[in-house]
């Protein structure tokens, strides 16, 4: 890679932050201050409520999705001819999955084992979750309409915490007006971005030919997307499914508690997140070359080091931060703490698994997120029941050093930007 085509990269991947970051600022900012509005005006145990709802609505979300957000966008990123091609498929797939997984966790929400105080809430946020199976999000993505995605992003949450707020002002309740807006602020984006395709980006697309039809059809094969799926919802369940077993073998206000401090942890972790999603579609059609691979090591070691700083100022100024937000420490200093040592191991962790969905090692995550996850749920059953929150903090740091040793040395044995690949070979690999 030469130095002026290095100079390149870097400034069109600094301009997709900024586009996405914006919308993610405000996403972040807007959900982060409902929590402290919440924690604030009705405590900590309707802050757990909260996050056990959310919690629950993502694996719901991501059992919807099944990997098809990032295969479809990978396509289109190879090739944006091929959107009029994947955009039903994704949509077809999506609808069925999203019929199983939504009774699913309207049947956990309702009998499984969930705080009574609970239940409805987690009802309703599941219930949410269909207007994503409708979501081009993903389609946003691969066509780098970083702008567009962050306006979603942003909007989306914008939209929720607003009409939450105002319908609990004006209602007295908390129930109707928190779940209500979150399904209406799910089913306004969607409907936006349907709108955007039709309007601005489908008239600029050129129809490709039926060999592009051919290779989508191939990729969102069930059994050639499963993988990345199972992949993702490993690595959600690796994050935070310490919340879904905090719910059933503790209390909500165990919960609100240890989210407490877990979502500065988050919401740190989302300028990583930023840049990860800015380098998908560019690594996706990237070309071989070592140069490339050498680049991401380097830049794992910035962010590494970056990461570093960042946890030792949070952990130094741990009391005054949860203060600021939630009017008090919550008692959750020593877990803040704890948790801030996996910002620098996460960083890297989220770069590497990006690298390697990006070309078409879904296996590969598979395999690193699947057996980390494993590792922390067996940590959380064993350590909750003694240590609460707590427990499940020191199982996290467990389970990141882990998951970023199986991911290093992995990355070191394939040469994964060494030759061209082929998405549903290299999946199978």
């Amino acid at each position: 890679m030469t130095s002026s085509a290095a100079i390149g990269g870097i400034k069109n991947l600094v301009h997709s932050v900024v586009q996405l970051g914006i919308g993610e600022a405000v996403s972040r900012a807007g959900s982060f201050l409902f929590l402290a509005y919440i924690s604030r005006r009705l405590g900590i145990e309707m802050l757990g409520i909260i996050a056990l709802s959310q919690t629950v609505a993502m694996y719901v979300m991501l059992g919807t999705d099944q990997g098809l957000r990032l295969a479809g966008s990978r396509l289109v990123a190879r090739n944006g001819k091929s959107a009029p091609f994947v955009i039903p498929q994704v949509l077809l797939k999506r609808l069925l999955s999203c019929a199983v997984c939504v009774g699913l966790g309207s049947a956990y929400a309702l009998l499984g084992p969930v705080p009574q105080s609970a239940r409805f809430y987690v009802l309703g946020f599941v219930l949410g979750v269909i207007p994503y199976a409708f979501s081009l999000d993903w389609l946003a993505w691969g066509l780098d309409k970083f702008a567009w995605l962050g306006v979603f992003r942003g909007g989306v949450t914008v939209v929720f915490v607003v009409g939450a707020i105002a319908g609990m002002m004006v209602t007295h309740a908390t129930l109707l007006p928190i779940t209500v807006a979150n399904g209406a602020a799910a089913a306004m984006g969607a409907l936006a971005l349907w709108l955007v395709w039709r309007l601005r980006w489908r008239p600029k697309v050129v129809t490709g030919p039926a060999a592009l039809e051919n290779i989508a059809h191939k990729e969102l094969y069930w059994l050639t997307v499963l993988p990345l799926g199972i992949a993702t919802i490993l690595n959600q369940a690796f994050h935070n499914f310490d919340t879904i077993l905090l719910g059933s073998m503790s209390t909500v206000a165990e919960v609100g508690r240890y989210n407490s401090a877990y979502r500065i942890l988050f919401l740190v972790l989302g300028a990583y997140w930023l840049v990860t999603n800015s380098l998908y579609p560019k690594l996706s059609r990237a070309k071989a070359g070592p140069g490339v691979q050498n680049f991401i090591l380097g830049l794992v070691l910035v962010v590494a080091g970056f990461g570093a700083l960042i946890a030792a100022v949070i952990g130094v100024f741990a009391p005054s931060i949860l203060r600021i937000i939630y009017g008090s420490d919550l008692a959750a200093t020593a877990l803040l703490r704890v948790l801030v040592v996996a910002i620098p191991m996460d960083s890297c962790t989220a770069l590497l698994s990006t690298m390697f969905i990006s070309r078409g090692f879904d296996r590969t995550v598979l395999a690193a997120t699947g057996s980390a996850a494993v590792l922390n749920i067996l940590l959380n059953l064993l350590m909750i029941p003694k240590l609460g929150g707590m427990g499940s903090a020191i199982a996290t740091l467990v389970s990141y050093a882990y998951l970023l040793v199986f991911l290093i040395q992995r990355m070191a044995r394939k040469l994964i930007f060494a030759v061209d690949v082929v998405p549903v070979a290299a999946g199978a690999l």
